[in-house]
């Protein structure tokens, strides 16, 4: 009876666990670095190439904006997260353009994964370039904002996501990259990402419905098991003497 339980307990978490995905989640903050272009009115002049990524990886680390009147104050689905730029007056005085870089780490390779990003940005994300990349590799309709919509892009939360990032995640470190592009003035950018990710595992996830037949069974088993160590019969009462 003890091993049928211990039995049904064990699928029952293991089977829970491997239903379930993990998240990871980055903000904003002095942990990112960049690679600043020199210019504060445009995009960067040309087309990134995997030395521009390794060098905002290795590069500056970004400034906490210490003040920034003329921006939302905080993301409400990233509390975490504070405004950067380029130098620490950037969001009262001037900042450049950059391509900001940030890691993140996965235990193991992942059969599915998407991204949910929360951010605001003075004044687009990409321009010329994409704005949004992982690992090196641009992320589809990720320029962000519009010209037309440039005063709105850091006054409120926006939102960008992408359900099928899988295939550009690898086991290990990976990174995230943003082309913010300033167009003159105060330049900033604020943001949350949460990667949400399912393992690759040996065996398929089972869905939950077969979760609980599984353990609806078990526990049928482990019933019967029960009721013969009493002596009685699978149909009725203890058995008499």
């Amino acid at each position: 009876m003890k091993k049928t339980l211990f039995l049904l307990l064990f699928a029952t978490l293991f089977f829970s666990a491997s239903a379930k995905a993990d998240s990871v989640t980055v903000n904003s903050g002095s942990g990112v670095t960049f690679l600043d272009s020199g210019v504060a009115s445009a995009d960067f002049s040309s087309a990134f190439t995997a030395e521009n990524f390794t060098s905002a990886q290795t590069g500056t680390a970004a400034s906490v904006l210490a003040s920034t009147p003329f921006y939302v104050t905080s993301l409400v689905d990233g509390p975490g997260a504070v405004w950067i730029g380029t130098n620490s007056t950037a969001g009262t005085g001037s900042g450049d353009t950059a391509l900001y870089a940030i890691s993140f780490d996965l235990p193991s390779t992942v059969s599915s994964a998407s991204l949910n990003l929360y951010y605001a940005v003075d004044n687009l994300l990409g321009e010329s370039n994409p704005g949004i990349y992982i690992n090196g590799t641009a992320l589809p309709n990720s320029t962000g904002i519009l010209c037309s919509e440039c005063l709105t892009s850091f006054n409120q939360e926006n939102n960008y996501t992408d359900a099928s990032i899988g295939s550009l995640l690898v086991s290990g470190t990976n990174w995230l990259y943003f082309d913010a592009v300033n167009q003159g003035g105060p330049a900033g950018l604020i943001f949350s990402a949460t990667i949400t990710y399912e393992p690759t595992t040996a065996t398929a996830t089972p869905e939950p419905s077969s979760v609980l037949l599984l353990a609806a069974g078990l526990l049928g088993l482990g019933i019967m098991a029960f009721r013969r160590k009493q002596g009685v019969p699978s149909g009725g009462s203890p058995l008499l003497p």
